[in-house]
């Protein structure tokens, strides 16, 4: 069991300061190379998942390559990150997640009350007032635009589904978020930036505050499939008042869905993520007891990463900041269409185009880069 949660930690950190490497790929080869069916195994899984939710903000803040989950991330961060508070970013991103874990632990006899409770058609109905919140809270003419970037994205993210990508995710998210942020920031005079210090820059009743209202969105996003971390965090941003503290919630929201999705799996045997969807193809039920000793095991990990997350981070900051940052942003964006290109071809690079078009359509229009999310909202509200 020990074995297996180190082997969990190290590859989930693998996975986590990686770009464009996502837990669920590593898991699914680890779980094709395994043979054995034993609980050693999901503890690895499990805790790889979870380590992964505390890193990921590496790429996505130094390198401005996302994912689903850090998408919305990507602007915040890099204003913080121009500023010369690279290392804060992290630091939030690790003290948000591992208060997430401590937040929900009070908060389970909630989950088990509400999730056996669930209807499907909540989640759509939701989504869709969601979408309606997001346009009327723009102004003037920028609800046209809002609604513009809405059904374009949602265009997109319905038209993917027909086309034979191996990676669509990858292509979608890093376009419509992580393409026009770089070249948001290419803009600027920006020459070498510093990866500053770790102090977190708010109060530490503003970092639980916001910590605990991510933690509650991360509990709804594991209970409706509709509603994910993305868009959970979309919710958070309207109650955050600058970067920091919109980060801290979205960061927290991302550790708190995968935290509660493993008990939506526990009492209703539905999967909320990858991870959950091998456990069930694999081992399937969970016991009490086995449940009880991945709760503790969250808790050990996050204790854990927290001693060793900054340390990794600024490692690899300091070797990606020693570059001129203008001309890092160049090798990231050449990376990431060498990439999309080995993942699909140029179907890939041709959907990643339309994505960042699409993306750049939020900054030109100066309307909330979330609207991008509609990626996923419009698909949900029309049942794909």
């Amino acid at each position: 069991m020990f074995r297996e949660f180190l082997l969990g930690l190290l590859a989930g950190t693998l996975t986590g300061i990686t770009p464009a490497l996502h837990v669920n790929t590593l898991a699914s080869l680890l779980n094709a190379l395994n043979s054995k069916s034993d609980f050693g195994f999901i503890i690895l899984i499990y805790i790889m998942g979870l380590t992964h939710t505390f890193l990921d903000s590496i790429p996505s803040t130094f390198l401005g390559i996302p994912d689903e989950d850090t998408a919305l991330n990507i602007l915040p961060a890099h204003r913080l990150v121009l500023e010369g508070r690279a290392f804060e970013v992290i630091n939030i991103s690790l003290k948000a997640s591992l208060l997430a874990v401590i937040f929900a632990l009070p908060l389970l006899p909630i989950y088990f009350f509400l999730t056996p409770k669930y209807v499907p058609e909540f989640g759509r109905v939701f989504v869709f007032f969601l979408v309606c919140f997001l346009i009327l809270t723009e102004k003037g003419m920028k609800k046209i635009f809002a609604l513009a970037v809405i059904l374009l994205s949602g265009i997109l993210g319905i038209l993917i589904d027909y086309l034979p990508l191996h990676e669509p995710c990858f292509h979608i998210f890093v376009g419509l978020f992580g393409i026009p942020t770089i070249m948001y920031s290419l803009r600027s005079s920006v020459g070498n930036i510093e990866i500053g210090d770790s102090m977190i820059k708010m109060s530490h009743v503003s970092l639980l505050k916001f910590s605990f209202l991510g933690t509650v969105l991360g509990m709804f996003a594991s209970l409706l499939p509709a509603f994910t971390s993305s868009q959970a965090a979309l919710i958070g941003s309207f109650f955050s008042k600058d970067e920091r503290s919109f980060l801290t919630v979205a960061f927290s929201v991302n550790t708190s869905n995968f935290f509660f999705s493993l008990f939506n799996f526990y009492l209703t045997g539905r999967t909320r993520n990858g991870i959950m969807v091998l456990i069930k193809g694999r081992y399937y039920l969970l016991s009490s007891r086995e449940v009880l000793i991945l709760t503790l095991l969250t808790i050990a990990a996050a204790l854990i990463i927290n001693l060793y997350g900054l340390k990794t981070a600024k490692i690899i900051g300091n070797v990606f900041f020693k570059v001129n940052y203008r001309l890092l942003n160049l090798l990231v964006i050449t990376f990431v269409v060498v990439l999309s290109f080995y993942f699909d071809g140029i179907l890939g690079i041709l959907v990643l185009t339309t994505a960042s078009l699409i993306g750049s359509l939020a900054l030109l229009f100066n309307v909330k880069r979330t609207n991008c999310m509609g990626v996923l909202m419009v698909k949900i509200i029309v049942g794909r």
